[in-house]
């Protein structure tokens, strides 16, 4: 039965009662709970790919167990949930007039020799100012050729604006995916014998690849990763009062560039963060999930409050957000949103459905009133 009233739900059909049955069944288990989720996102997934649609939907229907509903609870804190989960591949297409009121300014930048050159073009070549193919550029990524060299090292500086991502591929093979507000400098190509080092302001995921020879070094302010060959992620916007670094796998070092012997070592799923006026590590266990999904195009949320939410809506719409509402502010937030897919007014008209407000667009700024 469950199946049958999911399916419903979905497709906008169900009944006030048919939806309280179904948050009663969410609410009897954490499998349940994990089972919606998983099933809002297969969902929305073929809803928005439309390909053989019905026969993969009736396959995930056979995967739903058969719970029986235990006592009605407090359903309402997951409304919150469903509204993310269930509507944004449906109205991906719907809104998108109200975006084009946003002003863009998207042009990712490359410093070389002194010069600004624009990746704003699907393919190009690199080059230098002697005509050397340095690097070619395809889509959204930049991938430099396969070198070392003995001579002194050139650096060059890629500026990600608010917006956009992108991703380079390193002279050594390291790829770095660089988020929206990013600016990261590398060198064109690495010593054949001294630390890797690179400098980075905003948020990137590293896949360094192994030298042991030649560790890999990012450089964050005050503070310094250390690592030979892994994958992590690294937060350090300058609006953040914290720096963190979260560990996929391998391990790292992070530490003072002022003092080399305050530092920590980061084991897989675990997370540091650098309190720069205490002068402290804090390491916790986390969900990677979490801190990478932007390299998909996805935000994830757990629990999250608005305000949090919202500096990821800004960087990835490259808006301002002002919320005049409280109870907006109050309410928490879980799910899947995917930002590369939905509109802003997709995200927000979704969110009005748990909390009801009404917002306006004035000079990029995206103004949250208390109705």
């Amino acid at each position: 039965m469950i199946s049958n009233l999911i399916t419903k739900y979905l497709n906008g059909d169900a009944t006030e009662k048919e939806v309280e049955l179904i948050f009663e069944w969410i609410d009897a288990s954490e499998n349940n709970k994990k089972e919606f989720i998983a099933l809002k996102k297969a969902w929305a997934l073929t809803e928005v790919s439309n390909t053989n649609k019905d026969i993969a939907w009736k396959a995930i229907q056979k995967n739903i167990s058969k719970t029986k509903p235990s006592k009605y609870k407090t359903w309402i804190k997951y409304a919150a949930i469903l509204v993310l989960f269930i509507s944004i591949g449906r109205l991906a297409w719907i809104n998108n007039n109200q975006d084009q009121n946003l002003e863009q300014n998207n042009t990712i930048v490359l410093e070389i020799e002194g010069n600004n050159i624009q990746l704003d073009s699907l393919i190009q070549h690199v080059t230098n100012q002697s005509g050397e193919v340095i690097a070619e550029q395809n889509n959204n990524e930049i991938i430099y050729k396969t070198s070392k060299t003995s001579a002194p090292i050139e650096y060059h500086t890629l500026n990600i604006p608010l917006g956009k991502t992108f991703k380079v591929t390193l002279s050594d093979g390291t790829k770095v995916y660089l988020n929206s507000g990013t600016t990261f400098k590398y060198p064109k190509q690495f010593s054949n014998n001294s630390n890797r080092l690179v400098y980075l302001t905003g948020e990137a995921f590293f896949e360094v690849k192994e030298d042991k020879a030649n560790p890999f070094v990012v450089n964050i302010n005050d503070i310094a990763v250390k690592v030979l060959g892994t994958k992590f992620n690294v937060n350090a916007y300058p609006e953040n009062s914290k720096t963190s670094c979260v560990l996929v796998e391998g391990s790292v070092q992070v530490y003072n560039l002022n003092n080399s012997n305050n530092n920590a070592l980061i084991t897989p799923n675990h997370k540091a963060t650098w309190n720069p006026a205490s002068k402290v590590f804090n390491l916790k266990q986390v969900n990677t999930d979490l801190y990478t999904a932007w390299i998909h195009g996805e935000i994830i949320l757990d629990s999250a409050h608005f305000s949090s939410f919202s500096k990821k809506l800004e960087r990835a719409f490259n808006v301002k957000i002002i919320n005049n509402n409280s109870l907006l502010e109050a309410q928490e937030f879980s799910g899947t949103i995917n930002f590369k897919t939905s509109s802003l007014a997709d995200i927000l008209d979704l969110l009005k459905f748990d909390t009801y407000f009404e917002y306006s667009i004035e000079d990029n700024q995206i103004i949250i009133s208390n109705n």
